[in-house]
């Protein structure tokens, strides 16, 4: 494997929010966000409470601008508050908080004008033409086919209940923004692709998939993303998101280097998103005087 791709990458810090924004922080993800757990909205962004009882209060933030989200004053002996943004704020902006933790990274494809796959490198064009040449086809399928073939995958238990709990996620909320593709070799499924069109963010997103051992020697993985390429282009979404990936500098054990490089190969960007920004609170006296709510903000029901 070729670690030095992962050094050449065209990396890029999010300066824009409306040209670098993430799902995590739009409003299409929010029924997706919340499924039963209590969440805050404000006009730029959405709070959720990880842990809300009276030892622990712990709330994500996602913003789409660089303004924090709104103070709130639980009633917990212990109070975490976590900000993540999608653009980095300055020094002054984020004045109380502090930085902790790695920066995320996600690999992006910028779609234009051009070919998509002159931005490929020549391992991937070589891939995909054994997929075209194998006379596989691909159509949409559904996560009822996805399961039932999963025993035949590579990836291990928990990947594939990950990626499974997110789908179903998807499809309980926004099921007309999900698609299920399928290649199949003799009317046998050998590869699944599974991704979530949002266009508020104008980005088509991988959320998971796999192949069979016969995938494996046609190339489905390959054939599938092209197809994907195409069906992005055609909804009229230039970013095609591969997911989160790793930095040029990872050490060589970290266990994301096998598919970060993997997706060097197809014309990514690394989008360097924002530090995650905290505020850590400890309370020990008058617990009952505290207000959970904060006016301005509209609360979804339950409230945080």
């Amino acid at each position: 494997m070729d670690l030095s791709r992962l050094k050449h990458v065209r990396d890029i810090c999010p300066l824009n929010a409306s040209h670098h924004a993430t799902i995590t922080a739009s409003k299409w993800v929010l029924p997706i966000a919340a499924r039963g757990r209590p969440i805050a909205i404000f006009e730029h962004g959405h709070s959720i409470a990880l842990v809300s009882n009276r030892i622990l209060t712990w709330h994500r933030s996602f913003t789409r601008t660089t303004n924090a989200p709104p103070k709130f004053d639980p009633p917990s002996y212990i109070y975490i508050h976590e900000w993540v943004s999608d653009v980095q704020p300055k020094p002054h902006e984020y004045a109380g908080w502090v930085p902790f933790g790695f920066a995320s990274k996600q690999g992006v494809t910028f779609l234009d004008e051009r070919d998509h796959t002159s931005l490929w490198s020549s391992h991937a064009r070589r891939h995909l033409k054994i997929f075209q040449k194998s006379g596989a086809t691909i159509r949409n399928g559904t996560i009822e086919e996805f399961k039932k073939n999963s025993h035949n995958c590579y990836l291990g238990e928990s990947v594939l209940e990950h990626v499974l709990d997110q789908t179903i996620a998807v499809l309980e909320e926004r099921p007309e923004d999900l698609e299920i593709y399928v290649a199949e070799l003799a009317s046998e499924p050998i590869g699944f692709f599974i991704v979530a069109h949002c266009t508020e963010v104008s980005q088509s997103y991988y959320i998971g998939g796999f192949y069979t051992a016969v995938g494996s020697k046609q190339q489905a993985i390959t054939g599938l993303i092209n197809h994907w390429f195409k069906r992005s282009r055609e909804l009229g979404l230039p970013h095609v998101n591969f997911g989160d990936m790793c930095g040029p500098w990872t050490p060589k054990f970290d266990p994301s280097i096998g598919y970060s490089n993997f997706k060097t190969h197809f014309g990514i960007h690394r989008v360097w998103h924002p530090q995650t920004l905290w505020k850590i609170r400890f309370r020990l006296f008058n617990l009952d005087a505290v207000d959970s709510t904060t006016p301005g903000v509209e609360i979804k029901k339950p409230t945080l």
